[in-house]
């Protein structure tokens, strides 16, 4: 029933998109973009999932986890394609999260693991846009730039929020967040010296801006011919939106978002269409690895 909710809120989200849009000007959007293009974002969406799972692992090994980096390269690929490629109930962390759990004494340090390594990739998101945003004031409508950057800012400061927790005892009465109190102490034990911290928000930030010169090269490749930092600016609350657990895989959300965000600028609809759905597509195929990972390893969820 979750996965056929999904799918209709999918469909129908595309319906009205294309009721909206012309269909014949999103494919001849679309088929202007060369294969080299193609390819080259490609290799930046990899490289994105690389540099994630290298994070990742990092992670892991601070809370005490001793598997080689190959483990958790191969882990985030199955996850990215649970993510991308299948309808499931699942979902990817949960498939890191099983997959780490099988390897580990602690299966709360498997949740905590993957849990640390979502809410670190999420701040450095986040840097990236509002840096984006604070260079491109005059970019968007003044009250939604100004609602942008305050959430964007309450957003990060209730992550930075989280390290701090576990150093208010008089929350450990409190039962529901004895939760949050412990991932706050995990916090402490991942990042529990600058060097460990600068490395952690250096991945997180290159993890993103590898997939964001992705965005830039698609969309420069239909005939967006933006600068980098305008993409930087207005993709990421489109991420963000995705997150949302309303269609699959995004499908969709990301779509109208992206026009509805682009159309600030005066870009032309079918145009941002044909550039999300590439992107969309790209972000599928670049899981297919983890396809492959999955069935050479004959696994059971």
């Amino acid at each position: 029933m979750k996965f056929l909710s999904k799918a209709i809120i999918t469909i129908l989200l595309f319906v009205l998109i294309f009721r909206a849009i012309d269909l014949k000007a999103t494919m001849e959007a679309a088929s202007t973009i060369t294969l080299p293009t193609l390819l080259a974002a490609l290799m930046l969406q990899l490289g994105s999932n690389a540099v994630a799972s290298l994070r990742w692992s990092i992670i892991m090994e601070k809370l005490g986890f001793s598997q080689p980096f190959s483990f958790y390269l191969k882990s985030y690929f199955k996850g990215a394609f649970f993510n991308q490629g299948l309808p499931t109930s699942i979902g990817g962390d949960g498939l890191r999260i099983l997959d780490a759990a099988r390897v580990a004494r602690s299966k709360e340090k498997a949740i905590f693991g993957v849990f640390i390594d979502r809410i670190i990739g999420l701040g450095g998101l986040l840097l990236l846009n509002i840096l984006a945003l604070l260079q491109n004031f005059s970019l968007l409508p003044g009250q939604l730039y100004q609602g942008l950057l305050l959430l964007i800012a309450l957003s990060l400061a209730g992550l930075l929020s989280l390290f701090f927790l576990h150093r208010i005892p008089q929350l450990d009465r409190i039962p529901f967040s004895r939760y949050l109190l412990n991932l706050s102490r995990r916090y402490a034990e991942v990042y529990s010296s600058p060097g460990a911290i600068a490395l952690q928000i250096g991945l997180s930030v290159l993890t993103h801006l590898l997939a964001m010169t992705a965005f830039f090269l698609l969309g420069n490749g239909v005939g967006m011919h933006y600068p980098l930092q305008v993409y930087l600016a207005l993709v990421p609350p489109v991420i963000l939106l995705t997150i949302l657990p309303v269609s699959l895989a995004g499908w969709g959300i990301r779509e109208g978002a992206m026009v509805g965000f682009f159309l600030l600028i005066g870009a032309d609809k079918a145009t941002v269409l044909s550039f999300s759905i590439l992107y969309g597509l790209l972000a599928l195929v670049s899981s297919l690895p983890g396809l492959v990972i999955f069935l050479s390893q004959d696994q059971r969820i």
